[in-house]
Formats: structure tokens, sequence, C-alpha cells
């Protein structure tokens, strides 16, 4: 189950249709290989984001017990993102499709972020990390389009809106969730992390 789906990740780097065809033809195991999927980027990118740790000179086991936390955290706003896309494509297009079947797909999508823990390369970080979240971006728009069934322009259409109302979400109900969970990274860290760190939705 979790191999055939982890399977799915070098087409799905490729932007392949093929890639995201597949999972949702496998509903058994397309949310939970996904979700996996989710969880080892956000490891990755709490990886990525560690030397905060490394400075505050965290124990190992905060630092351990802090990447889990901040990589549940970061399957947390995927579902949210997830739950945005799926709403504004059944609002502006009327595609109907179960909400499991948007999340695999936009899980798969997060496959580049697997690789966010090279943000830590000196001199190249920032780069990295932009061009992730430009390829991230492209295969999400390749996910949304083969699960609701929408030509290219829809697409756009449903990732713009979508993006705005994330926007408008994070700004409204998504402060206080944000505060909480920086509460609860500082406490497992047992230091100040970021706290003008933004909470965000959708691919980083």
């Amino acid at each position: 189950m979790l191999v055939t789906a982890l399977d799915l990740i070098p087409p799905a780097l490729a932007l392949r249709p093929e890639a995201f065809q597949a999972l949702l033809a496998r509903p058994g195991f397309g949310l939970q290989g996904a979700l996996v999927i989710v969880f080892l980027a956000g490891i990755s990118t709490s990886f990525g984001q560690s030397v905060v740790l490394f400075a505050n000179h965290v124990s190992p086991r905060r630092f351990v017990a802090s990447l889990l936390v901040q990589a549940a955290l970061f399957v947390l706003t995927f579902l949210a993102w997830s739950a945005t896309v799926w709403g504004t494509a059944f609002l502006l297009m009327g595609r109907p499709a179960p909400f499991a079947a948007a999340a695999a797909a936009i899980g798969l999508a997060y496959a580049p972020q697997l690789f966010n823990f090279l943000v830590l390369t000196p001199y190249l970080g920032n780069g990295v990390g932009a061009a992730l979240s430009v390829w991230t971006l492209l295969a999400t728009l390749q996910a949304v389009g083969v699960t609701f069934d929408l030509a290219r322009a829809e697409t756009l259409l449903v990732a713009v809106a979508g993006w705005l109302a994330a926007q408008a979400l994070q700004r409204t109900i998504g402060r206080p969730v944000a505060r909480v969970g920086r509460w609860v990274r500082h406490a497992v860290a047992g230091t100040t992390l970021d706290p003008h760190e933004p909470p965000g939705l959708g691919p980083r």
C-alpha cells in the first residue's frame, strides 16, 4: 500500500498526470499514502528550518519532538489548504469530487516539498526554497485539473480563487489558530522560535 503510493512520487515530480490518475484510481491507499508523503515533507521542512533549534541549543529530545510537532502542524495546514481548493472547485465549477480524493491528489503534489531540507544549503537556500514552491504549485495545478476534470483555464481560475480564499481565512479565523500552533511549537522546543512567522496556507 505505502510502497505503491511512494512509487508515484517520481512521475508526480515529473508533473505527469498519470501519477495523479493512478492515485485516484486506488481510493484504498490514496489518502493514506498522500498523508505519509505530506508528513515526510513536513519533517523535511522542519529540518530545513532547524537552524533556529540549533542556535538555541535545544536538547536532542526536544529537537526530535519539535520536528515531529512541526510536521504534524504541516499536515494540518495541508488539510486546510486541500479543503479550500476542494470547496472552491465545487463552488466555482460545480464539479463534485470526494474530499478524500482531492486531498490525496494534492498530497501527492507536495512531493517536491520532500526536498525542503535543501534550504539549509549555504548561499543557495532561498533560491532552492523558491524553486520548490513553484514546483509544488505546478504539481498542485496538475492534481486539481485531474481530480476535478478541469481545463487549464478552469484550473488556473480555481487555483487563484483558492489562493484568495486561503488568504482571507489566514487573516481571519486563521490568526488564533496560528497563535496556538506557534505556542505549541515554542512549548515543545522549550524556547522562543520566530514569533513573527506567518501561518500560511497552501504549498510552501
